[in-house]
Order: structure tokens, then C-alpha cells, then sequence
């Protein structure tokens, strides 16, 4: 049975840094010889790249879904959902809820998703990041927003400086030889996107689970890719945080300021947070007490 609960929120604030050229790509809206042929996605209103919400919160559940099912013998006991699962892919391949922990075909791909809100609760992947089963659904605890340029990379560019790059690839055909030359747009390496994440505290015996999951997944980000072609070097990615805070479920009925509790990450990096959690979190623990 659905039994939701609101004790607060944690914000948090940063920039995504781009390290090598990041490619999200978008369709054509019109197509041109000599051309690019694979633009990135831009806002229509300023015409400026961004990192959708959707890709970037993709990407994290992905890498975690991996994390998650090397870890399933492990896990089992902290995570009873886990004990419904076993590693490796659906057979046949067109079946789903298999009792695989990639349960759901997607094109060509497979991925995790609980069949139902009960088993959803109890899954370190579903109860973060949401699922939508055959049963019933699992509402996300993560909101992650569009990642828009920072105001001195929009103002580099209408100083004129380029924001996105023009890469021409040529793939060659092991047997033939032959040329394939392709045009791919990339957002500059060095460009910065400001992010907000926020996570909704629902479960008093679960937030700080949620959160070190979470700050894991954003650590497999940085060592992975964000976007298209990571493995020929595209999205490497670094995040940084401004503003890590929580905010009491009071807070949004007063509006005072004693209801917020700032988290003094300071220039740390995501595995030095993680590292140092209870520490970092412990005026979080004390106003929230156990569950």
C-alpha cells in the first residue's frame, strides 16, 4: 500500500564542467551539404546549448543500475526487493519481469524497473530514482533540472567567443576501406553548466541510504561519459557544488531560515562527501532524527 511521507528536502546547487567535448545530440531541423550532421540540443529561446534533465539523470540511474546489480548477492539482505532478482539478461529476449535484474526491454536494450510500489520501496535504484511497473508506480524521490550554461560562459559567448565546436569524424570500413566522413557539433571542452538536484526525504530510515546512492552514481558519472561517443572520448564531465543544503519540511510552511541547514561541503569533490558523510550530514541526522 502507498504510504508517502514529507520531512524536507535537499538542494543541491553546482556547476557541471565539461573536460572534453560533450555531444547531446539533437535532430535537424533542416539538412545541408557540408553541414553539421550531428547538431547538439540547444534551448530555442537563446539558442545555447544545455544538458536536458532527462539525459543527465538517464545517465546517473544507468551507471548506477550497473553498480547495483554487481552488487546483488551483497546487497540482498540490506535491500529485500534484491532477493527477487539474478544477474544477467531476460531469455527469451522479448520476455520481461523475468526475474533478471535487467527486466525490461528497451529497443534494444535492457533495463531495471520493479513491477510494483512495494518492491519499488525496497530497491535502492527504483526508490531513488522512480519506476513505472505494471502494477503500480514508484514516484521518484529525485528531481534533477535542465543544466543551463553559467551566466560567464553566455557572456563569453555574445563577446563572440564559440560555445560549440565542429568536429569532422571519417569512419572507415574494415573491409572496403572506404571513407564515411561525418560532422558532429560539441560543446566546447571547459564549458560550465550550472545544475540543481533535489532530493525529496520521505523515508526517515532511508535518506541517508538515498543520498550516499546518489552521490555514488554522480562519482560513476565522472569517471564515465555524459551524452554521445563517450568512448571516443566525448562527455567527460567533473561536478563541483555551490549550495548543499537541507530544508525542513517546516521550512516551506514558515519560510525561516533556521529551517534550513547548510551541508559545508566547500570545495570538496563528490568522493570526499562521501567519504566524510556523517560528518558532513550530522546536523541533518540531529534534526531529523531516527526514524
Amino acid at each position: 500500500m502507498m504510504d508517502r511521507h514529507f520531512y524536507g528536502k535537499v538542494v543541491i546547487r553546482g556547476k557541471i564542467k565539461a573536460l572534453t567535448g560533450l555531444h547531446i545530440g539533437s535532430q535537424r531541423d533542416v539538412s545541408e551539404i557540408g553541414g553539421i550532421d550531428n547538431p547538439v540540443i540547444k534551448d530555442p529561446h537563446t539558442g545555447l546549448p544545455y544538458i536536458p534533465g532527462s539525459s543527465l539523470k538517464g545517465k546517473l540511474r544507468s551507471l548506477f543500475e550497473v553498480f547495483t546489480n554487481s552488487k546483488l548477492d551483497e546487497w540482498k539482505e540490506k535491500y529485500p526487493a534484491l532477493k527477487n532478482y539474478s544477474s544477467g539478461s531476460c531469455r527469451p529476449l522479448n520476455e520481461e519481469n523475468c526475474g533478471r535484474f535487467f527486466n525490461k526491454r528497451i529497443n534494444r536494450g535492457w533495463i531495471h524497473v520493479c513491477p510494483d510500489y512495494s518492491t519499488a520501496i525496497n530497491c535502492p535504484v527504483c526508490r531513488l530514482f522512480g519506476a513505472s511497473g505494471k502494477e503500480s508506480n514508484f514516484p521518484s524521490r529525485l528531481i534533477v533540472r535542465d543544466a543551463f550554461l553559467t551566466k560567464e560562459w553566455e557572456d563569453r559567448w555574445r563577446a563572440g567567443e564559440e560555445v560549440t565546436e565542429a568536429k569532422i569524424e571519417v569512419g572507415i570500413d574494415r573491409v572496403t576501406s572506404q571513407a564515411n566522413p561525418r560532422t558532429n557539433e560539441r560543446v566546447v571542452a571547459g564549458a560550465e553548466f550550472d545544475f540543481e538536484i533535489i532530493y525529496n526525504v520521505e523515508d526517515l530510515n532511508q535518506w541517508e541510504d538515498d543520498m550516499k546512492n546518489l552521490l555514488t552514481a554522480m562519482t560513476l558519472l565522472e569517471d564515465s561519459y555524459l551524452g554521445g561517443s563517450g568512448s571516443r572520448g566525448y562527455g567527460k564531465v567533473k561536478f563541483s557544488f555551490e549550495t548543499f543544503e537541507f530544508r525542513s519540511a517546516d521550512y516551506y510552511r514558515t519560510g525561516e531560515e533556521g529551517e534550513k541547514i547548510a551541508i559545508p561541503v566547500g570545495e570538496k569533490q563528490v568522493i570526499d562527501v562521501l567519504k566524510d558523510f556523517d560528518g558532513l550530514f550530522s546536523g541533518v541526522k540531529e534534526k531529523l532524527g531516527a526514524g
